[in-house]
């Protein structure tokens, strides 16, 4: 008879050739992924030190540039002596003498920069000492180009007006017209040395195409940005070869910048100026190189796929048909025929298998006989002397109540009493079944309560709700009646008691429940009830949780659920098995 086979069936070589696989996969992509993710790794972080070591050449050659502009400013800071010139009165050939010995010759030394395009402009607040300037359409080609001024042409300027000058500070700024020319101004004070106040300005102009020449020409890559900023982050100065829209690098109409997602960004302070190298490197660029080393990687990683998995499909094959005989050999076995031996080849673990089945097999049959029978007689016999404790304990109680009634002459009630006891006794000793009907079960609740109302005086109140599915289902004898009787003696409190007793289906199981409305439980009591051991209490209820684990398994039995004051609800599940 050939074995039907769910949907759900792997053939063990599928299964062996997808573990191989498995071990195979998860190294070399652990491995190639580790690799890949490395050098692309190693290569970003190499790119990127070497834009930041040009970035940073670059800043160097743009902080040598701007170095020589403050020196030659320093010149005219310290010198006292051009100090004095400037704030002393001076008249006649005197003052002619001093214009044009020294104080001209220092301006024009200060302003002998190696670029013609650096502008000095000297402020002094002294009226008596004369101005010398270009006029705007004189030509000084060739020439150094320096300015002296009195501090009235820009002392109502708002930009002046911004300047805070103090005695060693100074600034980078853009004023006047140098946004329009593309200009930056270095500026400082004039130092009165004798009163150390401010007796007018330095101002030197540099043209930004001069001072960031190198940002200018310089290209870090395609499509990489050059540009500087000040302070807080506002456009300056852009590198004429930025190919991308000019939009890019502005926010807004203040100049103000922002990243794109797409671009890495390298900034680069500038020493001497309140301002920064900004380079943006699109990572497209960056993950060229990468490319190749995926490809190769790839390449590494699916040939050593195809060669292992022609390994593992081999492997695979290999054992699946050693334990194909093995298989064929246990369904032998299975189907009864204790006969059947496997055949041994080799020496591994297979063939130890081989030996060890056909033991097995030749003993089987014997512990069959000694082990599973007695077995079986052995729970026969449990049930049976857990079933003969029952009876006893219930008719003791009831004799108890027989001897009263005759004690008090009630001979009506005696009489109904003994033969509500005679046929609770023949639905329970009825052909000595332990698994009976469910039916038959509720007989015998039924007959107990009728005794218990005849002796009560029909002061319980009794509901039964019994789902008709279940009365053919079968259930170990005797299991509801000392819940009903745990009621009446430990629960009832009031002149009535209510018990209802439910019998229902749910899923492959059946349910039964008894619940009053009685004193109730501590938690602690249920625990003592269902424990197991000599501590606890509630011998009949445990008889009957121990009954039913012996019948059906441990996982069934008794649930108790109880509040003080609230009543009890006891529930009892099982197997749903037809009785036969």
């Amino acid at each position: 008879m050939l074995r039907r086979m769910s949907s759900s069936y792997i053939p063990l070589g599928f299964k062996l050739l997808i573990s191989y696989l498995l071990l195979v996969l998860t190294p070399i992509i652990s491995i190639g992924t580790y690799a890949y993710v490395s050098s692309v790794h190693s290569i970003e972080e190499h790119t990127r030190s070497n834009l930041e070591v040009a970035v940073r050449q670059i800043g160097n050659n743009v902080d040598y540039r701007l170095k020589d502009i403050t020196r030659s400013s320093d010149g005219i800071y310290a010198d006292q002596t051009l100090s004095r010139y400037l704030t002393g009165y001076h008249s006649g050939w005197e003052k002619y003498s001093i214009m044009s010995q020294y104080i001209l010759p220092r301006l024009e030394s200060a302003a002998s920069l190696p670029n013609q395009e650096v502008k000095l402009s000297l402020y002094v607040d002294n009226p008596n000492v004369s101005e010398f300037y270009y006029n705007d359409g004189e030509n000084v080609s060739g020439g150094r180009q320096y300015s002296l001024f009195h501090s009235s042409r820009i002392q109502a300027k708002s930009w002046y007006k911004s300047l805070s000058l103090h005695y060693g500070s100074n600034e980078w700024k853009q004023v006047d017209t140098d946004e329009t020319t593309r200009s930056i101004s270095y500026l400082r004070p004039l130092i009165n040395y004798d009163t150390l106040q401010l007796n007018g300005l330095i101002k030197m102009t540099a043209n930004m195409k001069f001072i960031f020449s190198d940002v200018d020409s310089g290209q870090l890559g395609e499509d990489s940005i050059l540009f500087i900023v000040d302070s807080q982050d506002r456009l300056l100065f852009s590198s004429s070869r930025n190919k991308t829209d000019p939009g890019l690098i502005s926010e807004s109409n203040l100049g103000y910048i922002k990243k794109p997602d797409s671009y890495m960004q390298i900034k680069q302070p500038i020493t001497n100026m309140p301002a920064s190298i900004v380079a943006w490197v699109p990572y497209s660029s960056l993950k060229k190189n990468s490319e190749q080393v995926r490809n190769v990687t790839i390449w590494i990683c699916v040939s050593s796929l195809v060669v292992l998995f022609l390994i593992s499909l081999l492997m695979s094959h290999y054992f699946s048909r050693r334990f194909l005989k093995l298989i064929a050999s246990l369904k032998s076995f299975k189907e009864g025929n204790f006969h059947k031996r496997m055949p041994i080849q080799g020496n591994d673990e297979f063939a130890e298998i081989g030996s060890a089945f056909n033991d097995m097999a030749s003993t089987i049959q014997r512990l069959i006989d000694e082990v599973y029978i007695s077995n079986l007689e052995k729970k026969e016999t449990e049930l049976q002397v857990l079933h003969s404790q029952m009876n006893p304990h219930f008719l003791y109680n009831t004799f108890s109540s027989i001897s009263r009634m005759a004690k008090l002459g009630e001979i009506d009630k005696l009489h109904e009493v003994i033969r509500s006891l005679a046929r609770f006794y023949r639905l329970t000793l009825h052909r000595g079944d332990i698994i009976i009907p469910i039916e038959q079960e509720i007989q015998i609740v039924e007959s107990y309560l009728d005794i218990q109302r005849i002796k009560n005086a029909n002061r319980i109140n009794v509901t039964y709700e019994i789902h008709p599915d279940v009365l053919m289902c079968e259930t170990v004898k005797f299991i509801l009646q000392p819940f009903v009787e745990n009621s009446l003696e430990h629960a009832w409190y009031d002149d009535e008691i209510s018990i209802t007793i439910r019998a229902y289906p749910a899923g492959g199981y059946v349910w039964f429940e008894v619940e009053d409305n009685g004193l109730g439980m501590k938690e602690e009591i249920i625990d003592l009830v269902l424990d197991p051991t000599d501590k606890g209490i509630g011998y009949g209820i445990r008889n009957v949780d121990q009954r039913i684990k012996l019948q059906y398994g441990r996982e069934f039995g008794v649930l108790i659920q109880s509040s003080l004051g609230e009543g009890t609800l006891i529930r009892i599940w099982f197997p749903r098995i037809k009785s036969t």
